[in-house]
């Protein structure tokens, strides 16, 4: 993974790499001053195939939008797979190239935490009744219900390099849980 800065105005090839992985990147947007920062997810039936199809295709799939919100204003990244074709980039490398800055905040379009955790039980249940119904899928029955019960604990037990004690909210840690727990393939 790269992060690519901006070109600077009126030089020709000026971008340069700021960060060859993901810590270095968010060291160099923290030194910025950076205050959050946000995922926006943009479907892209461009290819005229669903998405979960195109994404295993070159420039297929949706697109992942990085916000970095300062004070009033934002400065926005494109995940891109493959840079094009006169960019010198190593092109094994998902890269992320700054397309905005200083721009309004994006509104947030997606669900709160709350929200798709309710959501999300919501379908569990579904799920696990269906499953209930059918003797061949009677082990999916206790999957979704093991998801349900990590979804609904008090204090979710797991924790890792990717959900480091503290980092998250209790509801955004249980969302996180039960959804790896729903997981089925």
């Amino acid at each position: 993974m790269d992060s690519v800065g901006p070109l600077i105005e009126g030089i020709a090839g000026s971008s340069k790499v700021l960060a060859s992985d993901a810590y270095k990147w968010f060291e160099y947007l923290k030194g910025q001053n950076t205050r959050r920062l946000k995922l926006h997810y943009q479907n892209s039936p461009k290819v005229g195939l669903p998405d979960r199809i195109s994404t295993a295709f070159v420039g297929g799939g949706s697109h992942w939008f990085v916000e970095f919100q300062f004070g009033t204003t934002s400065d926005i990244y494109l995940s891109e797979w493959l840079p094009s074709e006169g960019m010198s980039f190593d092109r094994r490398k998902t890269h992320y190239f700054h397309i905005g800055r200083d721009t309004t905040h994006l509104d947030d379009a997606s669900l709160s935490v709350t929200e798709a955790g309710e959501k999300l039980a919501s379908v569990l249940h579904e799920l696990a009744e269906f499953a209930r119904k059918h003797d061949h899928l009677k082990h999916w029955a206790v999957n979704f219900n093991n998801a349900i019960t990590t979804l609904e604990s008090s204090e979710p037990q797991e924790s890792d390099e990717f959900l480091p004690v503290g980092a998250y909210s209790v509801k955004a840690h249980q969302l996180i849980l039960g959804s790896f727990a729903s997981w089925v393939f």
